[in-house]
């Protein structure tokens, strides 16, 4: 049975008026029977509820790593009901997510059915910058999405 972490995100919009608390809630009765099939064990619950904006680091994330740094804590999953967002909504957590799906190695999207450990969800959330392809011959660093000052 693997641990699991949930992580509920109050702005995911399903298309009506439905309030944060019953966007969290209707998560959380989702990604539980989504669990429960998949024979995953929840150790904790996190929710953005209450936390308005980006440009702060969402205390959830800070709770995660914070219990992750125990290497008796061990976590297989993070599980998001979807990656809606995850990019614009999160881009100032980006390098704290990324620390945390580095330790946990694995983070799963149930809306996409999708998959992602450390390396393409940081190409995801960063695209190619920093990159290198390699060949036989030499090393290639792909460019940067930012634009170039004059």
């Amino acid at each position: 049975m693997e641990n699991v972490f949930l992580y509920y995100r109050k702005s995911i919009d399903f298309g009506n008026s439905w309030s944060p608390v019953q966007r969290i809630v209707h998560q959380d009765k989702v990604l539980f029977h989504y669990c429960s099939s998949n024979n995953l064990k929840v150790i904790k619950r996190f929710s953005d509820l209450g936390y308005l904006g980006s440009p702060f680091q969402r205390p959830e994330l800070l709770q995660i790593s914070k219990i992750l740094e125990k290497p008796k804590n061990k976590v297989d999953l993070l599980l998001f009901h979807s990656i809606a967002g995850l990019r614009t909504e999160m881009k100032a957590n980006a390098d704290l997510l990324l620390e945390v799906v580095k330790i946990i190695e694995n983070i799963h999207f149930y809306r996409e059915e999708l998959t992602l450990d450390y390396e393409r969800l940081k190409l995801y959330l960063k695209g190619s910058e920093g990159m290198e392809l390699y060949t036989q011959e030499s090393t290639f660093s792909l460019p940067s999405d930012k634009k170039e000052e004059a």
